[in-house]
This record gives C-alpha cells, sequence and structure tokens, in this order.
C-alpha cells in the first residue's frame, strides 16, 4: 500500500504541477504561483516541526493508536540518529504519502486555476503536500556523512534542512529545531520560544523528555 501511494502521488502531483504551469499567462501568475510555493514550502516546514513536537513530547510507546507507528519511532531516533540513514525510500515516506493522497487527488480532479487566487492555493497545495511527503527524506540526508550530489547542492543554498541545520536539535538541551522540511522557521519559533511557551501552556501534558 505504501508503494501505491507513493507512485500515485508522484503521478497526481506532476500532473496537477503541469496544470497549474499551463494556467500561467503574464508575469503576475508567475509571481503569484511562486508565492503560493514558497508558502506552501513554509507550512510544510511547520508541520514538520509540529510532528516532531509532538513526537518527542507527548504520549509514549504504548499510547493505543499512535504509540508504536508514531511515537515509538521518534523516540527510537534520539537513542539511534543514524539508524534512519538505511530506511529505504518507501519506508521513509510511504506513510505520509498515504495521508497526502486523497488532499492531492482530490486538488487534481477538482481545483480548476483559472484564478489568481486559486492559482495561489494550488501552489501552496502541491508545494506543502509534496514538502510533507519528502521530509523524512530530506531528514535521512541530514544524517546522512555524504548525501547525494543533488541533495549536497540543495543543502547548500539552504533550500533543505542540512546537517548544520538539524544539529542544534540533537544538541543539549535537545528541546528546539524542531522543524525538518527546510529548518526555516527553526530560527525564528526558537528565539520567540514558541514551543516552551506552548508546553507551559499545556502544563504537565508535555512530559516527556526527548533524549
Amino acid at each position: 500500500m505504501e508503494t501505491s501511494a507513493t507512485v500515485a502521488f508522484v503521478v497526481y502531483a506532476l500532473l496537477f504541477g503541469w496544470r497549474l504551469v499551463d494556467a500561467v499567462e503574464g508575469s503576475a501568475s508567475v509571481a503569484v504561483l511562486a508565492g503560493g510555493i514558497v508558502a506552501g514550502y513554509l507550512v510544510a516546514d511547520l508541520v514538520s516541526g509540529l510532528a516532531h513536537w509532538v513526537g518527542d513530547r507527548f504520549f509514549d510507546e504504548t499510547t493505543p493508536l499512535v504509540g508504536q507507528n508514531f511515537i515509538a519511532p521518534f523516540r527510537r531516533h534520539h537513542v539511534a540518529p543514524r539508524e534512519m540513514v538505511e530506511h529505504g525510500l518507501v519506508e521513509l515516506v510511504g506513510n505520509t504519502a498515504i495521508l497526502a493522497l486523497p488532499p492531492m487527488a482530490l486538488a487534481h480532479h477538482s481545483l480548476r486555476p483559472d484564478s489568481l487566487p486559486l492559482l495561489f492555493s494550488g501552489g501552496l497545495l502541491l508545494s506543502s503536500l509534496a514538502g510533507a511527503v519528502c521530509t523524512n527524506l530530506i531528514h535521512r540526508w541530514a544524517h546522512m556523512p555524504r548525501p547525494p550530489g543533488p541533495a549536497r547542492w540543495l543543502q547548500g543554498r539552504g533550500l533543505i534542512l542540512s546537517p548544520e541545520r538539524h544539529a542544534r536539535h540533537h544538541r543539549r538541551p535537545f528541546d528546539r529545531a524542531y522543524c525538518i522540511t527546510t529548518g526555516w522557521l527553526n530560527a525564528p519559533m526558537d528565539r520567540l520560544g514558541v514551543w516552551k511557551a506552548v508546553e507551559r501552556w499545556l502544563g504537565r501534558a508535555a512530559r516527556q523528555d526527548p533524549r
């Protein structure tokens, strides 16, 4: 199922992306589509941080439904951060592809980018879903001693999470730099103390030690 969902997601993303590009007419639509893509990429980074934060700080491996499938991998990652380097592509992205496939398919079949707001929305949706599906692959590259050449190129230009940016999460006190798609949001969110503020508001619910 994970393999089928991954392939189907890629096909739908390419088809929908082509529809968005085909709808571009003039510089205004180019700017709007580019803005939607950047906004979606930020959304993917934010969602990755939220999921990572919850996985590190809440519940445990015995929690019904989410314990073994969601919480346990995050806890194991702190014990053996290089373990994910050995995971295959489908193992890394398959679960997310299953979740992202329905909205991607729905967008392809129902969203007609025939206005600037819809073009922006399409770019945001495509970019956020594609970024979310690729997050664990990007995360793996940030832990590889020598990632593939294209990944190193993207890391060097700050377009995806770099090892240096992610290393802050694996250093004491292990409670920052949760965003793992681009890492763009880590600096402002850590500087503003967003995660700590929410944890204080939630009180004892955030009781897990991420180590």
